[in-house]
């Protein structure tokens, strides 16, 4: 489309081996994010990395191609970036698909495979914000094609920016103004391009954080970011450049100071993107700008040739290490240091092939040089072909599990209404037994306390006790603030109905009362001893005597779908086939903090039924006497829960009010 007037600004357009070396950067801090080694914690941030290269490389490439040929050839453009990102994307969910049935359950597979014809098509990120998954849809959190809401984004942004760069040409000469040339006209339309998105993303992490996190239009002024260092920096003379030699080295230093800083200081308990997202956004760019400065120095470490050939893989990195995460640690595999380095080992070999074989003769190969309209055609009926074989294939796998599947094994509460989880703050109990019973003992606490109910009943029987039950799932008994992941922001109806429960236990003066929270919240020392000190106070007040259940470890992998899997036909099972080691670590500390705030209080005690769960130390998928002890990788079967009452009555006769 011949739109816009030749500028010679673009004519040279050079290859940047420092960009290589950031997206080597980029792609090594989210594998190690998602490899569980405790790395990095904000590694998520390279993917802000890639999304700034990105929005600079397409817009000097785009820009060049007008310079050459005076106009943007829409279809060139798109073929392009077909070839040169759908057969690797295609591989890999083809590749993944496959491996997932058949080493994981019918079942496992199913609920992990469901993006796949999302992510074939460019926009798992639309599935992953509308998608609803309840409390308990682990497996679906887990999905295999996660990942590729990234990809989906940089693939809408491909969409649109042509467009916008050719409109914005057209305004300006609609215009007809001389005060503005073309460029410094596009320069400044993407510039409040830039201001109006990060408005909404700001807006956006405050209303619909997972609008923020997956939607284009929050991210766009990313990519604007990136196209504005590249419009700002070719405008300059050549002799202002080259005058600037010791500002360039400033804005790389600097610049890698903030991507490194934001890597090892964030966390996903931040409200992200936000502002958050400007620290690690302003350092690549400040990388970008470095290289137009004259500056050499980045060379030594983004331009040194290992860092290049990590960066040339980036894609293929990215594309399949987290899938193989996935597949690793459903098999047990997580927390292992020297399993996970195998993974590692795996994907980076994985990668290679892809690269090399795949990648590559379609980038600058012997495929690069198809027609555009056939690369077009070709890639449309592959993704149908590939989305239609995977909808349908998801519908042969199994959709529930055969016989009394243990991961529906819950207790009776999960059918009435003593949990409304995030979406509302009301105190709702769930009763049993008669309001005069003389005696009344309660279970408060997240689902991890909610598992135990089944022992009350058994114990604390009618007519005696009245049985009163409140819980809230991922609601913590800690008097602090909680950031929830999977809202992405403060979980504030967990703080309202805390409040409302420590309320109505003023009222309720239970004779005894259970509490339980998980040990996986994130919380320091600090806020575990005098967060859970807090309520204690409180409910030492008003409780006969508090018995406090410490959180279930969790098992790093789905019980019964590995116990699926191992299963015998004649229902036997290697014992050591589902047993995790070294599970003890967070829980243990956990407890130890809940002991130092319960020490606190004559009538607060630890209950620590761990040592059931985990024999030994060593987390089983399925019990010796042959029960299958979790429902997915941290919630306890009911059937287990109710073997464990006759041990548990034995503990609890050391307490002298029982």
């Amino acid at each position: 489309m011949k739109t816009m007037m030749r500028n010679p600004t673009f004519q040279s357009l050079t290859f940047r081996p420092d960009l290589q070396g950031l997206r080597a950067i980029a792609v090594l801090l989210v594998i190690f994010a998602h490899s569980g080694l405790e790395i990095v914690s904000g590694g998520f941030i390279g993917v802000d990395v890639f999304f700034v290269i990105s929005g600079y490389l397409i817009t000097a490439q785009l820009l060049h191609a007008h310079a050459q040929t005076g106009q943007i050839n829409f279809l060139r453009f798109y073929a392009k970036r077909l070839k040169r990102l759908l057969p690797a994307l295609i591989l890999m969910i083809c590749v993944i698909s496959l491996a997932a049935v058949w080493l994981l359950s019918g079942y496992e597979a199913g609920k992990q495979l469901n993006s796949g014809p999302y992510a074939a098509t460019w926009t798992s990120n639309f599935y992953f914000v509308f998608v609803t998954l309840g409390y308990f849809d682990e497996l679906a959190r887990r999905d295999l094609f996660l990942h590729t809401w990234s990809l989906g984004v940089e693939e809408q942004f491909y969409l649109v920016w042509p467009a916008v760069m050719v409109s914005l040409n057209l305004f300006h000469k609609r215009l007809q103004t001389n005060s503005l040339n073309s460029s410094k006209f596009i320069y400044y339309g993407i510039g409040i391009l830039c201001l109006m998105s990060f408005a909404l993303s700001l807006y956006w992490t405050r209303i619909l954080p997972q609008w923020a996190f997956y939607m284009m239009p929050a991210r766009i002024w990313q990519f604007s970011l990136g196209a504005l260092v590249f419009l700002l920096f070719h405008s300059h003379s050549q002799a202002a450049r080259d005058s600037n030699t010791r500002l360039g080295r400033i804005f790389h230093v600097a610049g890698l100071v903030l991507i490194f800083v934001s890597a090892a200081s964030m966390h996903t308990r931040l409200a992200y993107p936000g502002y958050w997202a400007l620290i690690p956004s302003i350092g690549v760019a400040l990388v970008i700008a470095s290289g137009h400065q004259q500056y050499e120095g980045y060379r030594n470490l983004l331009a040194h040739p290992i860092s290049v050939w990590v960066g040339d893989r980036s894609y293929s990195l990215y594309l399949w290490h987290w899938p193989i995460f996935v597949i690793g640690f459903a098999l047990g595999l997580q927390g292992q240091t020297v399993l996970t380095l195998y993974l590692l080992l795996l994907i980076m070999m994985v990668a290679i092939l892809s690269y090399r074989f795949i990648e590559l003769p379609f980038w600058k190969g012997r495929f690069s040089k198809t027609n555009p309209r056939l690369i077009l055609l070709t890639s449309l009926l592959i993704m149908t072909v590939v989305t239609t074989s995977i909808y349908f294939g998801l519908r042969i796998l199994p959709q529930t599990e055969p016989g009394n599947p243990p991961r529906t094994d819950v207790p009776v509460i999960y059918k009435m209404k003593c949990d409304d989880w995030i979406f509302n703050a009301r105190v709702e109990p769930c009763v049993f037994g008669s309001e005069h019973a003389p005696k009344t003992v309660m279970l408060i606490g997240d689902s991890h306390g909610a598992q135990w109910f089944s022992i009350l009943p058994e114990i604390y029987k009618e007519p005696d006790w009245r049985i009163i039950v409140l819980t809230k799932s991922s609601c913590p008994l800690v008097d602090e603030d909680y950031f929830y992941p999977n809202i992405n922001q403060i979980y504030k109806v967990c703080t309202d109905w805390r409040n409302g429960v420590l309320d109505a236990l003023d009222k309720i003066k239970p004779d005894l009362l259970f509490i339980g929270s998980a040990s996986t919240y994130g919380f320091s020392e600090t806020q575990w001893v005098e967060g859970s000190s807090r309520i204690f106070e409180r409910m030492s007040k008003v409780a006969g005597q508090v018995l406090v259940i410490p959180g279930t470890p969790n098992l790093g992998f789905d019980g019964p779908g590995c116990v699926s899997r191992n299963l015998t036909p004649d229902g036997n099972i290697d014992p050591l086939a589902c047993q995790a080691k070294d599970r003890m670590q967070e829980t243990e500390l956990v407890r130890h903090y809940l002991e130092q705030a319960a020490s606190r209080f004559t009538n607060i005690h630890l209950l620590n039924l761990n040592d059931l769960v985990c024999p030994d130390g060593n987390c089983n998928a399925m019990s010796k006497e042959g029960l299958v002890v979790f429902r997915d990788s941290q919630h306890l079967t009911d059937a287990f829960v109710r073997a464990q009452i006759p041990s548990i009555n034995e503990r609890l006769k050391q307490f002298s009010n029982n």
